[in-house]
């Protein structure tokens, strides 16, 4: 099989975890990855996937997760594949195929998997839930980036620690009316 981000290169096998081989671009360094596979090894290599964030950032030169942008074709089918966020925090998008159940992880997407404690969790990221949870998680990080640069940092951070109070109290409707009524 080609690699679906450099045209004319091969896909060869490499081992990107203990017993988890993936069909690896020697150009680009993108990992085809069969889902079928990688359920496979998850099953049969529980304790595999705890990895110690310490242990991958010292013995590991820190990589930057490269995240291509352009539509991707599935090497084994042609299909187009569709992109998934991997989380709220990370631009990262990892690309599927819907048909073959191949993921397509770019240079470096692995191990912010790992750095993420999200390497036993692969399948979770292309659900529907998974992408409604970042969408909202991005949504409200904006919303409060948005008021700490209206409000300032100290301010912001003592007005969102008295808001979370508020939402917790059993009489936070009273503590709002009383915040909102005038006396003329």
């Amino acid at each position: 099989m080609n690699c679906p981000q450099c045209q004319g290169y091969q896909l060869e096998p490499k081992e990107i975890e203990s017993g988890l081989v993936a069909g690896a671009c020697p150009k680009c360094e993108g990992t085809l990855l069969s889902l079928m596979n990688y359920r496979f090894w998850n099953d049969k290599n529980p304790s595999n996937l705890k990895v110690d964030s310490n242990e991958i950032e010292v013995n590991e030169p820190h990589q930057k997760a490269i995240d291509n942008s352009s539509a991707l074709t599935c090497p084994k089918c042609s299909r187009f594949m569709s992109k998934f966020n991997v989380g709220s925090g990370s631009s990262n998008r990892i690309d599927l195929c819907t048909g073959c159940d191949e993921a397509w992880l770019d240079k470096g997407e692995w191990r912010l998997l790992s750095r993420l404690d999200l390497q036993g969790q692969l399948p979770k990221i292309f659900t529907d839930a998974w992408q409604r949870n970042v969408r909202i998680e991005r949504k409200e990080n904006n919303f409060k980036k948005r008021y700490e640069t209206l409000l300032g940092k100290d301010d912001f951070k003592r007005i969102d620690e008295f808001k979370s109070w508020l939402n917790e109290h059993t009489e936070s409707a009273s503590i709002r009316h009383y915040l909102n009524a005038k006396m003329d």
